[in-house]
């Protein structure tokens, strides 16, 4: 690329000043949703086998202290999770492992290794136990000066991966007062029903059982593990008829999923398809950034020209990433439709704040 992003030295600044802003609001995001809040108690076990109800948090959960990342054999592991919008780190990368035919190695000289996880690792990324993962900015939030991490990147935006997915009977986000939604705290999806919530003027509670008594006057959020979680307990909720979710906020491929396999029973409400409000980002351990300058530089321009790839000729690149995420190549292609991944201009904008500017609706892909 002609046109090299500066994010080496500039991710640095830019990490911290991103930081600071979204801890304010992950602050009032909780502080909103503390309001109603039942008293946290653990949840029990679901029965028949149902994903486990989690406890209530009333805040974010303390770190690992950072320890230094030993980087060796030229190789850095980075965590993903099963999601399109990371294909073009999949693509740049020829797969999930280490390659000398990646973009990474052939232009830059070495090698990334792709785990595909749904652990929340910020723990182990803080310890030095991986290089990099990948996130949405609201975990920035949560998780502020403890997460021991740089920003070097913004991979892109999910158009419509994050769904709100009811019974059929309901047909409007007010009619989730004095409802049940299953979620998970701390993730995008406990973002994106937040803000769908403040939208519509509804209060939240947090119940910390699936026996606990809904507030008439608020959307009730209870707690799983993670988005598919959710998405696996509202399912199991209609095949049982017991009638104690109204819904479950998820992401793709877990959305389709539970609406295909419902019979009828539950559909979309909404995505956040015309929401430019869940980015996804690129984050890496600290003291490895600091101290290998050149290979962040190459991360950004890799990720960046895989994203080109998988934007200007897709077909080309559905069969690697459908191979890594153990989709068919059908699967890949409607996942990509979902996704909106970030080219440079669209980088400089969302690291100052100018997104428009960058064009995402004008046509710069």
């Amino acid at each position: 690329m002609s046109d090299s992003p500066r994010f080496t030295v500039l991710g640095k600044a830019i990490s911290f000043l991103l930081v600071i802003g979204l801890v304010a609001l992950g602050a009032f995001m909780l502080m909103r949703g503390g309001a109603g809040t039942s008293t946290p108690e653990a949840g029990p076990a679901a029965e028949g086998g149902d994903p486990e109800i989690s406890e209530v948090k009333v805040e974010v959960p303390r770190l690992s202290p950072p320890a230094a990342f030993n980087y060796k054999d030229n190789i850095v592991p980075i965590e993903i999770s099963e999601y399109a919008g990371y294909a073009g780190l999949i693509a740049a990368n020829g797969g999930l492992e280490p390659s000398e035919n990646s973009l990474f190695f052939k232009n830059h000289g070495f090698k990334v290794k792709l785990t595909v996880s749904e652990a929340e690792s910020w723990s182990p990324l803080n310890e030095g136990k991986i290089a990099g993962s990948v996130t949405t900015v609201d975990v920035l939030a949560a998780y502020g000066r403890q997460l021991h991490a740089v920003v070097p990147a913004q991979i892109g935006f999910s158009r419509g991966a994050d769904g709100l997915i009811v019974k059929t009977d309901i047909k409007r986000i007010n009619q989730l007062k004095g409802q049940t939604i299953a979620a998970a705290q701390f993730t995008e999806v406990d973002f994106f029903i937040r803000y769908l919530a403040q939208e519509a003027g509804l209060p939240i509670n947090t119940l910390g059982s699936l026996d606990a008594t809904p507030h008439p006057e608020r959307l009730n959020l209870i707690y799983v593990e993670d988005g598919f979680a959710a998405g696996d307990l509202f399912a199991s909720d209609l095949k049982s008829g017991k009638n104690r979710l109204a819904g479950a906020v998820t992401w793709e491929p877990k959305v389709s999923e539970v609406v295909d396999g419902s019979g009828g029973k539950a559909h979309v409400l909404t995505t956040n398809r015309n929401l430019l409000i869940v980015a996804d980002v690129l984050i890496l351990h600290r003291g490895f950034a600091e101290q290998n300058p050149k290979v962040v530089e190459g991360l950004v321009q890799g990720l960046l020209e895989g994203n080109r790839m998988v934007r200007d000729r897709p077909d080309q690149h559905l069969d690697v990433i459908a191979r890594a995420f153990k989709w068919t190549r059908d699967d890949a292609k409607s996942e990509l439709a979902n996704v909106h991944l970030s080219n440079l201009p669209e980088n400089r904008a969302f690291f100052s704040g100018a997104i428009d500017a960058a064009g995402s609706f004008g046509g710069i892909y």
